[in-house]
């Protein structure tokens, strides 16, 4: 079995929720070992996401697709508290 890199999230914190986001949609991935060391607790460096190379376009069309609906900001009109 052959992992890919596919993504690289800004921070440890942003490739797990990326990595629980894929896991929902059904695809094998993991974080590239060796962007994380637990022993020093969340990182906030740049971290790696892998998938299987048989899942890295499917991966990398739910990420596309999630990061496009999230950088939809919407207007103070559509804001409601």
């Amino acid at each position: 079995m052959k992992w890919e890199v596919f993504a690289t999230a800004p921070d440890q914190l942003t490739a797990e929720s990326w990595l629980g986001l894929m896991r929902n949609a059904g695809i094998e991935c993991k974080l590239q070992p060796g962007d994380t060391v637990a022993f020093l607790g969340v990182s906030g460096l740049p971290t790696r996401i892998m998938a299987r190379s048989d899942y890295v376009q499917d991966a990398l069309t739910v990420l596309n697709a999630y990061l496009a609906d999230s950088n939809t900001v919407p207007s103070d009109d559509e804001i409601t508290c």
